[in-house]
């Protein structure tokens, strides 16, 4: 909590025995509900200037009663600051209380205009803003009784003035115990806040990197197919080196993707920079991302419809993502499948669809076990108000999705006839 305080990290501090620091470095953790170590350095500091005024107000023969008193107001916020007891309400007021109880009942004669009052005034806000509200009423009901009694035996004067002052303390107190439990709830709601959104910024960061790679790999490993039956099957040298080389522009490319996109991850407000970012993809890219998977072998076509201009940045990355995890989980389970992505823009929603023939064979997809493949788009889809539909269909396996670009649309997907 000490960290970086010229106070406790500075010279002055470097001459004071160890554990001394140790104990100053504390205080923080030794007064309730998260007030400041200043707290118990301004706290004993008032209190010291109240014993002096009231020592000013008496005889020297009542110098005695004045040091037990100095002694009883003072011990509990020495024990804060040199023994590092924790902070005790009862204990810290019943000293207090009787420390004012010597100051008007043990000094030779009465003292018109008293400053020791003070004491009960400023510890019942004291008490009043660092314990629980029950606590109020007792310390204001004792400050009054013992003022009250010191009135009866005439050793106060204006005791109604004194009684309105400890009212006004306990209201202070009262208000400064509001305003710190308010404050404290900003800091854990704001703590909630920002650990809310890293973990939402790593699950973006996990999704784009498991779009990259399932995309990358899957594309590489129909080049690389490719590449293999060019040799074993063709014998044609020049078609394999093509394959391979294509694989490997892509493999390029995804690492340069992957790198940027964990980069995120080391980059952040501490050091003020952030690493160079390359555009998001978006829904002018899904033709490009389209003619890779062709020229690694998988037949698929894409049919497009409306104008892109309508969709913003947002949706045409989710409708790039969601298509690149579609095309990567049919070259993966159903590589010899035939394809079609459909994409149909109007000024309310913007439909994407990818259809493939089913294989013979349908395995388990990891995917829906660790989080990814099709709960990551559907999450995508939904952030944007939109549905996705994934299943079978007549025409085989089918991916459905519906993103509204101007207002929700409550219409349910259906696989077409």
């Amino acid at each position: 909590m000490c960290a970086g305080n010229p106070f406790y990290d500075g010279p002055m501090m470097r001459a004071v025995p160890e554990f001394v620091r140790d104990v100053i470095r504390r205080r923080g953790e030794l007064v309730p509900m998260g007030y400041p170590r200043s707290f118990i350095v301004v706290n004993a500091a008032a209190i010291f200037l109240i014993l002096i005024g009231s020592t000013l107000q008496r005889t020297r023969a009542d110098l005695p009663a004045v040091v037990v008193a100095g002694l009883l107001a003072l011990t509990p916020m020495l024990q804060l600051l040199l023994l590092g007891l924790k902070f005790h309400t009862a204990f810290l007021w019943t000293m207090t209380w009787s420390a004012a109880a010597v100051l008007l009942f043990a000094t030779s004669t009465p003292v018109a205009g008293d400053v020791a009052p003070l004491l009960l005034v400023f510890m019942v806000a004291i008490v009043a803003s660092v314990s629980a509200v029950v606590w109020g009423p007792f310390v204001f009901g004792s400050a009054a009784a013992l003022l009250l009694g010191a009135a009866a035996a005439h050793r106060l004067d204006w005791v109604a003035l004194y009684l309105c002052v400890v009212a006004t303390g306990w209201l202070v107190g009262y208000l400064v115990r509001t305003q710190q439990q308010l404050l404290l709830k900003q800091q854990e709601m704001q703590a909630d806040l920002a650990e809310h959104a890293a973990a939402d910024e790593r699950r973006r960061i996990a999704r784009e990197v498991h779009d990259v790679i399932a995309h990358s790999l899957s594309v590489t490993l129909l080049h690389v197919t490719g590449a293999r039956h060019a040799l074993q099957q063709d014998r044609d040298v020049d078609d394999a080196v093509e394959a391979l080389t294509d694989a490997e522009r892509l493999g390029r490319l995804a690492m340069a993707d992957i790198r940027r996109t964990v980069g995120l991850l080391e980059a952040g407000p501490a050091n003020g920079s952030s690493p160079m970012m390359a555009p998001e993809p978006g829904i002018a890219d899904i033709r490009d991302l389209v003619d890779d998977f062709v020229q690694a072998g998988l037949a698929v076509t894409l049919c497009t419809d409306g104008e892109p201009d309508q969709v913003s940045a947002a949706v045409g990355l989710a409708l790039y993502r969601i298509t690149q995890e579609s095309l990567a989980n049919i070259a993966k389970h159903a590589p010899a499948s035939k394809a079609q992505v459909s994409l149909a823009i109007s000024p309310r929603a913007a439909v994407l669809s990818a259809v493939n023939d089913l294989p013979v064979r349908v395995p388990d997809a990891p995917a829906a076990r660790d989080g990814r493949g099709l709960p990551g788009m559907r999450q995508r889809v939904e952030l944007l108000g939109g549905v996705l539909d994934a299943g079978r269909c007549p025409q085989g396996w089918s991916v459905r999705v519906e993103i509204p670009l101007s207002e929700p649309t409550q219409r349910s997907w259906r696989c077409p006839r």
